[in-house]
C-alpha cells in the first residue's frame, strides 16, 4: 500500500479556490482503480494548514495516478500554498488493527 500525504498552507483569501479544486478531485479519485481512500482535513493547531491524504492499493496504481490529468489539479493546489508544501510518500508493507494493540498490551502484562 502507498500513502500520499500533502500538507499545504492556504491563506484565508485563497481558501475557496483551494476548496473548489479539492471538491473537483475527491469523488472522482475514489472510483479510480486502486484508490482506497482520499480525504482532506484541517490541522487543529493551524487553520491555514490543509492535509490531503490518499491511500493506494499498489505502487502501480499510485504511479498511474501521478501521471494522470487529475493529478494536475493537485499540482495546482500546491501552487496555492503560501509556503513550500510538504509531501510524504510512504510505502506500507504491513497493516495491523486493534488486534495488535491487544497483543502488545497483553505482552506487557506477561512480562
Amino acid at each position: 500500500m502507498i500513502n500520499f500525504t500533502l500538507r499545504i498552507k492556504v491563506q484565508a483569501h485563497r481558501r475557496m479556490e483551494f476548496l473548489d479544486a479539492a471538491r473537483m478531485i475527491i469523488e472522482p479519485m475514489l472510483v479510480l482503480p486502486g484508490c482506497k481512500s482520499c480525504r482532506i482535513s484541517q490541522d487543529l493547531n493551524d487553520i491555514d494548514i490543509a492535509i490531503l491524504v490518499e491511500e493506494w492499493q499498489s505502487k502501480e496504481d499510485f504511479e498511474r495516478h501521478i501521471r494522470s490529468d487529475e493529478f494536475r489539479i493537485i499540482l495546482s493546489m500546491m501552487e496555492l500554498s503560501s509556503e513550500k508544501p510538504e509531501v510524504e510518500i510512504a510505502t506500507i508493507a504491513n497493516i495491523e488493527g486493534f488486534e495488535a494493540i491487544e497483543r502488545i498490551r497483553n505482552q506487557r502484562k506477561e512480562n
